[in-house]
């Protein structure tokens, strides 16, 4: 009996020793599944991890990002593709869909759409030939037209097997537009450049900062009829400067280096017209990082040194008779001033001998027996013999021009002291009429209604 307890207690401890190494297994299994799911867990983060950064730096990136399977169908695109050209507002939603399918989403809406086709067509490209490709694909899209810069390549498995393409587009429709413009606006300067008549325009090159090494880049053809221009010869030849004009126009071409300005005209010998002609050059230079570039234009300047020829002369020709004229104004100064002396020697020598020659006889007379109308008319000789050589007379007639004869002969008795009656009897007028004088005197002399004597104001007047 001990003997079989024993057994069973050694059975019992055999049974008890592998049931806990059965337990420890499982134990030490169930802390390996731990370890396991708390890797796979940090796996899964950091997958989570990187694929959130993938998905962030493609939908933040300009560009657009795409992959395709074999069928053109969408793996994967970014913000950028679905915003601007699938007109997707989801980037999940995008997957496993072609380019077709939008394109025909987007006209079943009534929008102008022409974009799915073309890609299609390059994504067939790439897997045919096997490699990364460029493509320039354009198109409509909601109506606007639109031209991306497609780059194309292979969808590659780890066993280098083709699954699909991978693709990226940036939009260069405004620099496409650029382009064009830059591309007509070269064709309208050519044109321009071809078609000059009057003028020619030149394009120079200043190779490694040498004065004297100058290439041609362009010059327009009508230099050829402006000024006989060979253009298979070297620049240095073009032209066949005037003797009188090499030395002024080498220091002017050695002044432009340094001002990067030149506009200068010289004499030339035209060979085509076999005679010398002006050529007008007017010239910029312009600095480049290694090299100088001089754009100008030239043209004919004889017609205009002709006319500035002519006006010199007309000029010199005018101040040859400002000149005469200025003499002949000296001249006739002159003469006036010696007229005026000629005038005053004469009134001084009339003055002088109306003093010594007639009034004496005038005052003997008045000493005579006369009667009443003798003596009137001896006053009237005597006015008016003093009306003649008087000055006031003189200064009445010229300054107021607006006086009548009378009215002189009036102001000159005022003058002399003489009353109104004094002057009705000697020129055998009415006093009212007199009176009448007088006050037509005052106002042409501007003193009517002033408290100023008449014949103060006429001796005042010299």
């Amino acid at each position: 009996m001990p003997h079989n307890l024993l057994i069973r207690d050694d059975m019992g401890a055999e049974k008890k020793t592998s049931r806990d190494v059965l337990i420890e297994n499982m134990l030490r299994l169930e802390e390996e599944k731990k370890k396991l799911l708390e890797l796979v867990e940090k796996k899964q983060a950091e997958y989570d991890t990187l694929y959130k950064l993938t998905r962030r730096i493609a939908d933040n990136a300009p560009d657009m990002i795409w992959a395709k399977d074999m069928n053109n169908r969408y793996l994967f695109a970014n913000r950028a593709l679905c915003s601007r050209l699938l007109m997707c507002k989801s980037t999940g939603a995008v997957v496993g869909k072609n380019d077709v399918y939008f394109a025909e989403l987007e006209r079943s809406n009534g929008q102008r759409h022409t974009f799915g086709e073309v890609c299609e067509n390059s994504d067939d490209i790439v897997k045919t030939k096997k490699k990364a490709m460029r493509f320039v694909e354009d198109g409509l899209v909601r109506g606007q037209y639109l031209v991306l810069d497609v780059h194309k390549a292979p969808l590659l498995d780890e066993k280098g097997k083709i699954v699909g393409t991978v693709g990226c587009g940036r939009d260069i429709t405004r620099e496409r537009e650029i382009q064009k413009d830059l591309a007509k606006s070269r064709v309208s300067q050519q044109l321009l450049m071809d078609t000059t008549l009057n003028f020619a325009v030149f394009r120079l090159q200043l190779i490694n900062q040498r004065s004297r090494d100058v290439k041609v880049i362009f010059v327009s053809p009508s230099a050829y009829d402006i000024a006989g221009i060979n253009f298979l010869q070297p620049l240095q030849r073009w032209f066949q400067v005037h003797p009188d004009d090499r030395q002024v126009l080498r220091q002017a071409y050695v002044n432009g280096l340094t001002t990067l300005t030149f506009n200068h005209r010289f004499r030339f010998f035209h060979p085509n017209l076999s005679q010398w002609r002006w050529l007008q050059v007017i010239a910029t230079c312009i600095q480049g990082e290694k090299d100088r570039y001089i754009n100008g234009v030239f043209f004919d300047a004889t017609d205009q040194m002709k006319s500035n020829e002519a006006l010199v002369a007309k000029e010199r020709e005018l101040e040859t008779r400002t000149d005469n004229l200025s003499e002949v104004n000296t001249a006739l100064k002159v003469l006036l001033k010696k007229r005026d002396e000629d005038r005053k020697a004469l009134e001084e020598k009339v003055l002088n001998n109306v003093k010594s020659l007639i009034r004496p006889y005038l005052i003997k007379m008045k000493r005579l027996g006369m009667d009443a109308r003798q003596k009137a008319y001896l006053e009237i000789l005597e006015s008016n013999l003093e009306e003649i050589v008087s000055p006031l007379s003189r200064k009445l007639s010229y300054d107021y021009l607006g006086f009548t004869p009378t009215e002189i002969k009036v102001a000159t008795m005022v003058k002399q002291g003489k009353k109104a009656q004094e002057i009705a009897r000697l020129l055998g007028i009415s006093t009212r009429t007199v009176e009448g004088y007088r006050y037509s005197i005052r106002e042409r002399l501007g003193i009517k209604g002033k408290k100023v004597n008449l014949r103060t104001y006429l001796l005042s007047i010299q």
